[in-house]
């Protein structure tokens, strides 16, 4: 029931996103725009999380491209249930080898840790912190008729608030696969 309320949720706060893009002149034939959409899997020191991840991007020439990152990932770090949500913008460099295609991307932005935990039956306590992530990665893309299938793996460095005021980095990795459009 709570992962239907956070996919919900989910959904609602990428869905204006989403309109953006459709209302954004998206004609195929001049190449301009992309639209990425796929499965992420989040990996730290912490636990393991999964969840979806969405990228819209505008092509400034024909190698770089200024690029949107949205994701939201769900399940247990350090034994709390969590959502973490990242919205990260920067450039992305692709570079095509016949029909497929490499890109590297430097990215950086906000991630928005949510965690709660229930100890007794009524009782819940959640916490939530915002901060400042670093993110940079790459990965392949492959033409497949119409679309193009990208798998990718991406370092996400995150400030997170340890408490008295102070701050330390977590270095996570994620991993992607989906479709571009």
């Amino acid at each position: 029931m709570k992962m239907k309320s956070r996919l919900r949720s989910c959904a609602l706060a990428m869905t204006p996103c989403a309109l953006l893009l459709a209302a954004a002149p998206t004609r195929a034939q001049d190449k301009k725009f992309g639209f990425y959409a796929g499965y992420e899997y989040f990996h730290s020191n912490d636990g393991n999380l999964n969840g979806l991840r969405l990228s819209p991007e505008y092509r400034l020439n024909g190698a770089l491209s200024l690029v949107g990152d949205f994701s939201a990932d769900f399940g247990k770090l350090a034994s709390t249930d969590t959502t973490l949500t990242t919205v990260l913008g920067g450039l992305r460099a692709r570079m095509s080898i016949g029909s497929a295609a490499i890109y590297v991307h430097g990215l950086a932005g906000g991630v928005r840790a949510s965690s709660s935990i229930t100890p007794f039956q009524g009782v819940s306590i959640s916490v939530a912190d915002t901060g400042l992530g670093l993110d940079g990665g790459g990965g392949l893309e492959f033409k497949l008729s119409r679309l193009r299938m990208r798998i990718g793996a991406d370092y996400l460095r995150r400030e997170v608030d340890i408490g008295g005021g102070k701050t330390a980095n977590e270095n996570d990795v994620r991993g992607t696969v989906g479709f571009v459009f």
